[in-house]
């Protein structure tokens, strides 16, 4: 029989850890397991992830709901989120007893009312963490504790977050679980023609083109890419560097400092602002060379693998989950955080060595096909599932 399982996520837009759940739930075995996502309305989002999730046909809603963000950590903000938290999870209740649900997984430890709500109505909860918080050290301690508290197992993202939540909740180590996020490999293949992405660009094939893919946030590191970037602009006049993505909605204003920092420092010319896209497996395939910049410890990094998988080398900053995913000098290059000298000198070599671009490409692609398939993905989560129902004696 069908288990309807509850999936509560921190946003509706197709970024990485939405497009980490839309993965998941539109491949699930339907005889086993019934999907149903919900979202939170706190932010004007787009409502991307609600479109993909009707394409697929899996049910969802969007609530008024609490979303643990930075915007929060002020005393207006804090009634806000204690109001939201309560709605929030009133909602989830009322979702939760009409569709006789059977497990909870709340996507992102940012969402807390599936927590209490599951635990309100005795229905086991796993988390997925995807996060590795640093600042404000009292969000960071909260959200370990709360964790700990409301997550009858815990699926990390990576070894990296779980040594992180360890810092602060010690005892959550026996309940935790390590599963990477997979991509379809046949997706992401380097079959893939990113010609017409290259052409739109105005790119030459003589051109090498460097990319950073995601989310424009203080901590993604866009801003060392650039800097980075004018490094080297002069010394390696066939490059070009390209910004893929957009900011959180109300942060408009990040987008505009950095087109700045690009006039101050006269690239203008070699860099091409590319904004959101949703072609990200023909952007890829348009890329020579991926970077992942992050100043904070990524958790994962799920471009890495993306890239990889077309058999685009990598250069990403060593802290976090980047540093299981990327095997240094052999499937890219991993740079000290935030240094960015070495940052532009591991650009400037790929850039001049075409063959060596090529050799760390297929040694990616190889890594992929062995560790972060979606197929192992869908069935680490689904042996999680029948496990825990079993204990619980539900199946």
């Amino acid at each position: 029989m069908s288990r309807p399982i509850l999936y509560v996520h921190s946003s509706n837009e197709l970024y990485g850890s939405d497009i980490i759940l839309l993965d998941l739930v539109k491949r699930l075995d339907r005889a086993r397991y019934a999907p149903f996502v919900v979202m939170p309305q706190d932010l004007p989002y787009d409502g991307r992830l609600g479109r993909a999730l009707a394409q697929e046909a899996i049910p969802h809603t969007s609530i008024d709901m609490a979303v643990l963000r930075r915007r929060y950590t002020n005393v207006f903000g804090l009634i806000a989120f204690s109001r939201r938290l309560l709605v929030g999870t009133l909602a989830l209740r009322r979702i939760m007893r009409d569709q006789q649900v059977a497990l909870v997984h709340s996507q992102t430890g940012a969402v807390w009312c599936g927590g209490l709500a599951s635990r309100w109505l005795g229905i086991p909860h796993i988390y997925y963490i995807m996060e590795i918080i640093q600042t404000p050290r009292l969000t960071r301690h909260l959200m370990a504790r709360f964790i700990n508290k409301y997550g009858d197992r815990v699926v990390v993202i990576s070894k990296a977050v779980g040594e992180h939540l360890m810092k602060d909740a010690p005892d959550i180590e026996s309940r935790i679980t390590v599963i990477p996020p997979g991509i379809d490999a046949e997706t992401f293949h380097p079959r893939n023609p990113g010609r017409a992405v290259r052409e739109a660009w105005g790119v030459s094939d003589a051109e090498v083109v460097f990319g950073v893919v995601g989310r424009i946030h203080w901590w993604k590191g866009q801003d060392l890419f650039l800097r980075a970037a004018a490094r080297i602009a002069h010394q390696v006049p066939h490059a070009r560097f390209v910004l893929v993505g957009d900011v959180v909605p109300g942060e408009e204003w990040r987008r505009q400092a950095l087109k700045q920092e690009i006039a101050r420092m006269g690239i203008g010319d070699r860099v091409i602002w590319a904004g959101y896209r949703e072609d990200i497996p023909q952007v890829m395939a348009a890329l020579d060379v991926l970077v992942l910049p992050s100043t904070e410890p990524e958790p994962f990094g799920r471009v890495i693998v993306e890239a990889m998988s077309t058999e685009r080398p990598v250069i990403a900053a060593a802290h976090g989950g980047p540093v299981e995913s990327v095997v240094h000098g052999e499937t890219g290059f991993l740079f000290p955080p935030q240094d960015e000298e070495a940052l532009a000198a591991a650009m400037k070599q790929l850039a001049q060595d075409a063959a060596l671009r090529v050799r760390m490409g297929k040694a990616g692609r190889e890594r992929v096909l062995a560790l972060y398939t979606i197929e192992r993905h869908v069935a680490a989560f689904q042996a999680l599932y029948d496990e825990i129902l079993e204990e619980r004696g539900e199946r």
